[in-house]
């Protein structure tokens, strides 16, 4: 691994390439996925959300495409124990912890190599005590743009302390194009997923696993994003959709489509997979006169699908070990999300 921690360097920008002339943007600020260029017919149209430059990725608080870590959504009170010892951890959105803290990985300029034109590795140490969080921290987080136009995020970490470790990407997606009037609302999408959890105002999960049957949540059939918008309180207070989807466990092997999202016109679909057990569908509510490159992007101009434990995990043991975040020290962990174009 190689790593990197100067904070005032000045962030390098990638770009992949594969041979049906599909390209995406990276860069080491976050390690953050900032353009996907899907090569159409009727011309070339980039499918997520991005700052018109690095100046402006700097300032967006809103993670347009960043690697978010230690621990993504949100850790309740910013309060946690393992082993019998308490841990409090910053409070960036009071009184709770959100994507790792005040000064969390998103906004971290990331080591980078590029073994070849098709995937670029990036790499961090998060040093003990890091926003609170026990125990040094190495992560390593490759992007894989294959042949067959997916984007694999391969993510891999080894703490030196037991710590709760969830790392996502929290790319923003529009297939209609990043400039386009349609909005994410205008989107189709199935997830396989039986159970979401309800949340308080702020994010924070009651413990609930709720069955998506007869609810606005199910969306085991394909339908319209902007179908049920906001038709019940659990949406109504997140202002849209901000929830977890429990993800059918027969489907977690990074292989199989936990889901799936189609384009306002039907002329682009992406798949989801992921070895991950829950993914947050997060439909942009917050997303408020934002820096875009052709345009400032307004509530709901993209969606993001965060593949990742569920939120406040390391306060629910009660969930299990299989949704469990917490890292036992001298291990590495692996992880994988891979996005497939299909156009």
């Amino acid at each position: 691994m190689l790593f990197n921690q100067e904070k005032n360097q000045t962030p390098k920008v990638v770009e992949l390439t594969n041979k049906n002339d599909m390209k995406i943007v990276l860069t080491s600020l976050g390690a953050s996925w900032v353009s996907c260029i899907l090569p159409l017919i009727h011309g070339r149209r980039d499918v997520v959300l991005g700052s018109p430059n690095m100046d402006k990725q700097k300032e967006q608080d809103v993670y347009l495409g960043a690697t978010v870590g230690r621990v993504a959504n949100r850790i309740a009170n910013a309060r946690f124990s393992i082993h019998g010892e308490n841990y409090s951890v910053s409070a960036n959105q009071e009184p709770h912890c959100l994507h790792g803290g005040q000064d969390n990985f998103s906004y971290r300029i990331w080591a980078i190599s590029q073994p070849s034109t098709q995937q670029a590795i990036f790499s961090l140490i998060s040093p003990d005590g890091d926003q609170g969080f026990p125990g040094e921290l190495k992560v390593e987080v490759s992007y894989e743009l294959t042949d067959e136009n997916q984007v694999i995020i391969r993510y891999k970490h080894q703490a030196t302390k037991a710590c709760p470790v969830n790392l996502t990407n929290h790319t923003y997606f529009n297939l209609a194009g990043e400039g386009s009037e349609k909005t994410a609302l205008d989107h189709a999408l199935t997830i396989y997923s039986d159970c979401y959890l309800p949340t308080d105002k702020a994010g924070i999960p009651s413990g609930e696993w709720r069955n998506v049957t007869g609810s606005y949540f199910d969306f085991r059939q394909s339908k319209l994003i902007g179908r049920d918008f906001l038709q019940d309180h659990d949406q109504i207070s997140a202002g849209g959709y901000d929830h977890t989807f429990m993800l059918d466990t027969a489907r977690i092997d990074g292989r199989q489509t936990v889901a799936s999202l189609s384009a306002p016109e039907g002329d682009v679909k992406m798949n989801i997979s992921t070895t991950m057990p829950s993914m947050q569908l997060y439909t942009g509510n917050y997303l408020i006169s934002v820096a875009g490159k052709t345009k400032s992007y307004t509530p709901f101009s993209g969606v993001a699908f965060e593949t990742q434990f569920p939120p406040d995990a390391v306060n629910h043991p009660e969930w299990g070990e299989r949704y469990s975040p917490i890292s036992q020290p001298n291990q590495i962990y692996c992880s994988e999300t891979c996005y497939q174009f299909i156009f």
